[in-house]
């Protein structure tokens, strides 16, 4: 083989390997980008359920207290809505976080207080 024609091939095996490797960085840019989205889909969904468990907090004292209830349970029609948007919040971010770490998410980059 003459050298125009090992030039010719190392370029074309170079073509290749360049093109097989910005397939690759496509597709991690791609995941890494999910990625990203997941996770602050999971910091809203935490926010709100914490929100909702203050707003739960507030009506049990509000009955107990102000309103001397004897008696309050998960049934409770002040508490009883809170109570399962609180449940069904806790499935959604169970979901999206199985799918963070699916695709290569660590816990701990989900926990604010472990970046800091």
């Amino acid at each position: 083989m003459n050298f125009s024609e090992k030039l010719k091939k190392f370029m074309e095996n170079s073509v290749d390997a360049s093109k097989e490797f910005l397939e690759k960085a496509a597709d991690q840019a791609q995941i890494w980008g999910e990625m990203g989205k997941l996770k602050i889909e999971i910091l809203q969904l935490r926010s709100k359920a914490q929100a909702l468990t203050t707003k739960l907090g507030t009506e049990v004292y509000t009955l107990l207290i102000e309103k001397n209830e004897p008696m309050i349970g998960a049934s409770t029609p002040e508490v009883e809505p809170i109570i399962k948007e609180l449940a069904h919040l806790d499935k959604l971010i169970d979901e999206k976080e199985a799918l963070y770490k699916a695709k290569g998410g660590k816990e701990s980059d989900l926990n604010e207080k472990d970046r800091k």
